[in-house]
């Protein structure tokens, strides 16, 4: 039996959290995972009826979102948007669950709910210890604009 999986319930439907152990472990409770570290991309498929992202990212403190990252970032948060307006249960995680899957959070929420990302920090930072203390990160999501 592995670990209790450890994440938040950020908004109804979206939870947030640090890499499964085992990752497959993930889709007992949510259908839609994504998988957002660099270094924890594990070599799964996702079962029948569930959905599976992997977002090889870095959490660099000093440097500012490429804008490829970007691009995949908005790309990924537009699906995972229409998966929770589906009523779907998404899953953001990274190695602690802070940083790489808050940005994901953050700008999934203001594609689904049309959230300034203000309010997205705090609300992620309220719900998730720790969450959200790249300030590229949130500097990026400050900075972004979605259309919905």
């Amino acid at each position: 039996m592995g670990k209790k999986q450890d994440f938040n319930w950020i908004v109804p439907g979206l939870g947030q959290g640090s890499y499964p152990e085992p990752p497959e472990s993930a889709f007992g409770t949510f259908d839609v995972v994504v998988f957002a570290a660099e270094e924890l991309q594990p070599n799964i498929q996702a079962p029948p009826g569930c959905f599976l992202f992997k977002l090889p990212m870095d959490d660099d403190i000093y440097r500012p979102v490429p804008p490829a990252v970007g691009d995949i970032l908005h790309q990924t948060a537009r699906a995972l948007a229409s998966y929770l307006r589906a009523g779907h249960k998404v899953l953001t995680t990274c190695a602690q669950g802070r940083n790489r899957s808050g940005i994901l959070s953050g700008l999934t929420m203001m594609y689904c709910f049309g959230m300034p990302a203000d309010d997205v920090i705090k609300i992620i930072q309220r719900k998730r210890k720790y969450a959200l203390c790249n300030t590229m990160f949130t500097q990026w999501l400050q900075t972004t604009r979605v259309r919905r």
